[in-house]
């Protein structure tokens, strides 16, 4: 992925390295290492310089923005000054991601670091012959000093930008190579698992913006999406009664996280936001990581990545057994019947592990009789994924600050959401079946069909609106078919989408692409 960055400059050189053992990192999450002015660096220039538009006297911010020396130089320096890093111990660098995995390492004398090869990848140029003193000396370069925030200069190696764009040989093929190292990373199905391998995240150490100890941010995104996506003071959705209006409705809501920004912070914010890293970040640092105990054993983000593969796409396939449209793969239309046979068996697929049936096994409308069974159904729905001290009144005590923990919260609210609507949909599928299809009839009369068709789009509205509040849209992104073996994957990789040259990146194009993937083949990338 670097070479199509740096490989068509005059001196391109590949260096290669290891760890020697295992090391600790800060991690900047979401596209933080994509160079713009839509937010995705404001984690960094906060913690850095209490603002989003750098340090004062740069002539601009977007200047500042390409500046990724000057940014090293400032993370690697503020760790040092919290003496968090040092050769060997501590956090030793700072981890991105982009389009693909970026990392900033500090110190390349640490003992944790070993220089496996480097060598020359420039190549020739065409008809032309390549002259650099670099090149004629390309032996282990000296090891570069720590990198600190003192002064505008490091012992750092900066990059040629010369390119000889007419004589250079890949030029054209190097950002096809690009963008098809950085789709193989996003072309999973499974993309809550598709995680970098090399990176085990620390849950102990996490600091969340979304947590209630940040309210004027949460009192900023209530305001700005009351306004645009329609909703009420309390932040439930208005509606609407056209059809094409609601769709419309749904996919903003549903993306509306792509757009949130933590620019907005208070300056009291800001300066519990750097506290609160420095902590974190000293906390990680004299941990163990392998004796944990209390919340900090607790694998948060492997919780989340369950409760994703374990809904999303049984959500999407549920609503769309509910669209009005809905037909087979072949053939005629799926008859209202064979419908609802389907609707109640995917039901029962989602219930089954918390619902526990009568044992009156003839009762056929035990859950119409016996809510106490439905209520008992929505406690374990919705405790499914929560540390086991929630599980067991006599560990009540024990699950003090579990509670608390923001990611522990989001969790319960998420499967609240997740299985009220659930469970609310397979009673009323039940009571539907029970009521119109549990006999033999030939043909439903036209009440009956006004009638179901009215449950089922009720249901629909409100598995979408769930869909929409969880906000899941990239992982209910696909290609209709099976790429072709000269295609690639082309998906969602905001904010970087490289298939656009100098286009505006909130041109409708952008827009479009951005949330629809498709196969590419070379020759359409290049025509882009």
């Amino acid at each position: 992925m670097s070479y199509g960055i740096m490989g068509s400059t005059q001196n391109s050189f590949l260096s290669t390295y290891q760890t020697t053992q295992s090391t600790k990192c800060l991690y900047f999450d979401g596209a933080s290492g994509a160079l713009g002015e839509s937010g995705t660096m404001d984690t960094q220039m906060l913690l850095l310089y209490g603002n989003t538009t750098g340090p004062p006297g740069k002539n601009s911010s977007a200047e500042f923005l390409w500046d990724e020396y000057a940014r090293a130089r400032r993370l690697c320096g503020w760790l040092q000054e919290q003496n968090l890093s040092a050769p060997g111990s501590g956090v030793e660098s700072i981890v991105r991601m982009s389009a693909g995995f970026e990392l900033i390492w500090c110190n390349f004398s640490s003992p944790s670091l070993r220089l496996v090869s480097r060598f020359n990848v420039s190549v020739p140029l065409l008809g032309y012959n390549r002259t650099s003193s670099l090149a004629e000396n390309p032996e282990k370069p000296k090891p570069a000093q720590f990198i600190t925030n003192q002064g505008d200069r490091a012992d750092l190696p900066a990059p040629d930008w010369e390119i000889d764009w007419e004589h250079e040989p890949f030029v054209a093929s190097q950002q096809w190579d690009w963008f098809t190292s950085t789709s193989r990373e996003y072309s999973s199905e499974d993309l809550a698992s598709n995680r970098e391998p090399s990176i085990r995240l620390l849950d102990a150490g996490l600091v969340i913006l979304y947590s209630p100890e940040y309210p004027g941010l949460l009192t900023t995104l209530v305001e700005h999406e009351r306004e645009k996506l329609n909703l009420t003071s309390d932040g439930f959705w208005q509606g609407t009664s056209n059809r094409q209006s609601r769709r419309d409705a749904m996919r903003k809501l549903m993306r509306r996280r792509s757009r949130h920004r933590v620019g907005n912070l208070s300056p009291q914010e800001i300066a519990r936001y750097r506290r609160d890293t420095e902590q974190m970040v000293t906390l990680v640092v004299g941990q163990d990581p392998h004796h944990n105990h209390g919340w900090h054993a607790i694998s948060w983000s492997h919780t989340c990545d369950m409760i994703v593969n374990s809904f999303a796409k049984r959500l999407m396939q549920f609503q769309r057994l509910l669209q009005h449209d809905y037909v087979g793969e072949r053939g005629p239309p799926v008859s209202t019947k064979r419908r609802f046979a389907m609707l109640r068996e995917r039901a029962h697929a989602l219930l089954m592990p918390f619902f526990d049936y009568s044992s009156e096994r003839g009762t056929a409308s035990c859950m119409q009789q016996q809510p106490e069974r439905v209520d008992a159904s929505l406690d374990r729905c919705r405790r499914r994924y929560l540390p086991w001290p929630y599980l067991n009144e006599a560990h009540k005590a024990e699950s003090k600050g579990l509670d608390h923990h923001p990611v522990g919260q989001a969790i319960e609210e998420v499967m609240d959401g997740i299985c009220s609507v659930l469970i609310g949909a397979g009673r009323s599928i039940e009571e539907t079946w029970l009521r119109d299809f549990n006999h033999d009839i030939t043909k439903p009369d036209n009440e009956q069909l006004q009638r179901s068709q009215c449950e089922m789009r009720m249901w629909h509205d409100k598995i979408e609106e769930l869909t929409a509040w969880l906000g899941w849209s990239p992982h209910w992104m696909g290609c209709d078919r099976l790429c072709a073996w000269d295609e690639e994957f082309l998906r969602q990789m905001s904010p970087k989408k490289p298939a656009y040259g100098n286009r505006p990146i909130d041109s409708e194009e952008v827009e479009y692409d951005l949330w629809h993937p498709r196969c590419l083949k070379i020759t359409d990338f290049a025509a882009r």
